[in-house]
């Protein structure tokens, strides 16, 4: 369990529409208990008195909405202190807000920014199109227009926004059709009005793209030509996410004659992440055939003499050790005596891990470029993996080898020897899992490729070209 009051801003607003939601039932006499957590050094900040129950489930009273809404509204304005000392009734006794326990998120916030992110881009097309910048007033009154279908046969929804444009010079408008593809969960999170706050920076960072000069060039173009265009706005990471790192794409057709024509060079197409996440690669499972094909991909090498001893251990976290160990050594050792080969196979294997052939590549059906786009902290980040492998060879790096966490799983560090930044993490981790079946217990390994502070500052560009209005 973990309390409220152990979460910053960010991480309660984005459970604001579950805990509103927790809250209601609570009060609700057909409804149930809401769960809370004793924690003896916070409970002592609070002063709590004998009026205040240690019960861990607990029944509201009624009548406490407008503690609700102050608890809310001191989130939203960054009072965390006052917003988890407010007082709750419950049939037992008072308890502090902050002790509540903290809903699980269920959203997938990465996939939520790809929503705000096509949003986003709706707005600059249609009603940004005569505006100098398009405003975060623009993508909410867009958001609260969404509403979705179920997809047969996936737990998948999708929604459809249709808006129109005005042209320059002719009074046929153009059309703008936005096509969001969703899991139920995220489009949910996306919609519900209680995440506004939790979205703010989303939408911020999603309209420093929108209000950059390349997009205003598309904008600008289609609303001088004097001729009715349809843009679409594509945002599906879900149909394609195992192959595909495309999650946002625009396309511009228009009628010639009889014949309906795709203009070419469009590049506003995006894969999205979202608050900075270092993860940008991952081969699943624990198999040999799984991790010699990590290797593969990360450092151009399989690890094939490896094998032998790898089959032989019983064990996976000592097998995963062993195997690990090796590729540092092997990493180490061309480090020294080929340092710009292997810097180039790093660089390569980053590239790789990063698009999987589509960030940073040209379309040949369309002659579009993929970019890979961060959202966080209300900034839009471009990264650019383009001539990585070359620009990784410039630098002499250094590997390094650990192991640790609640398995004494391996981790190989490789850094940037005169700054000592941290380029790449190769990392082994397992998480528990549950068989649904049968209910067995058992351990899921992933290896991992993290991205360091020294690859941020080589690859990142902020798309920020101008100002851009959160009103």
């Amino acid at each position: 369990m973990a309390r409220l009051d152990a979460a910053d801003r960010q991480g309660v607003l984005k459970v604001m529409g579950k805990l509103f939601e927790e809250l209601a039932a609570a009060t609700n006499a057909s409804g149930k208990d809401i769960k809370r957590e004793n924690n003896e050094k916070k409970d002592e900040q609070y002063q709590l008195t004998n009026q205040y129950t240690r019960k861990q489930s607990v029944r509201l009273l009624k009548g406490q909405d407008s503690k609700f809404t102050d608890f809310n509204n001191f989130i939203v304005a960054n009072s965390l202190k006052r917003a988890f000392d407010i007082d709750l009734e419950t049939t037992d006794g008072k308890i502090k807000f902050g002790s509540l326990k903290k809903p699980s998120e269920g959203a997938n916030y990465g996939n939520v920014a790809e929503g705000v992110f096509a949003v986003a881009l709706l707005a600059r097309f249609s009603s940004g199109r005569v505006k100098r910048d398009t405003t975060a007033f623009d993508v909410y009154n867009l958001i609260r227009k969404i509403s979705y279908s179920p997809m047969p046969g996936r737990t998948s929804v999708k929604a459809i926004l249709n808006e129109t444009a005005p042209n320059e010079g002719i009074s046929a408008t153009d059309n703008i059709i936005c096509n969001i593809t969703l899991a139920k969960v995220n489009m949910d999170f996306l919609i519900n009005p209680s995440n506004r706050e939790a979205l703010l920076d989303y939408v911020i960072a999603s309209l420093t793209y929108a209000n950059k000069d390349s997009v205003r060039k598309w904008v600008e173009t289609i609303y001088t030509n004097r001729r009715v265009d349809t843009v679409k706005i594509d945002a599906d990471g879900v149909s394609n996410e195992r192959t595909s790192k495309i999650d946002v794409k625009v396309s511009i057709t228009y009628r010639d004659g009889a014949k309906m024509k795709l203009m070419k060079g469009v590049d506003i197409n995006a894969s999205i992440k979202a608050d900075d996440v270092r993860q940008f690669g991952q081969v699943s499972g624990e198999s040999f055939n799984s991790v010699s094909r990590f290797f593969t991909t990360a450092i151009g090498d399989s690890m094939l003499s490896e094998s032998s001893t790898f089959e032989a251990e019983p064990k996976i976290p000592a097998k995963m050790r062993n195997i690990y160990k090796s590729a540092d050594i092997l990493i180490d050792n061309n480090l020294r005596f080929d340092p710009k080969g292997m810097a180039m196979k790093i660089g390569t294997g980053i590239s790789r891990f990063a698009t999987q052939d589509n960030a940073g590549v040209v379309d040949p059906e369309s002659g579009d470029t993929v970019e890979l786009i961060n959202l966080s902290s209300g900034e839009a980040t471009i990264y650019n993996f383009k001539n990585v492998a070359q620009k990784l060879s410039e630098f002499k790096l250094k590997s390094g080898y650990s192991v640790g966490g609640e398995f004494d799983l391996p981790t190989i560090t490789i850094r940037e020897v005169e700054s000592n930044k941290v380029v790449v993490y190769l990392r082994s981790k397992a998480e528990r899992k549950i068989e649904k079946k049968t209910g067995r217990k058992y351990l899921y390994y992933r290896n991992y490729i993290e991205k360091g502070p020294f690859l941020t500052e080589l690859i990142a560009t902020s798309a920020t070209e101008n100002p851009v209005t959160s009103s």
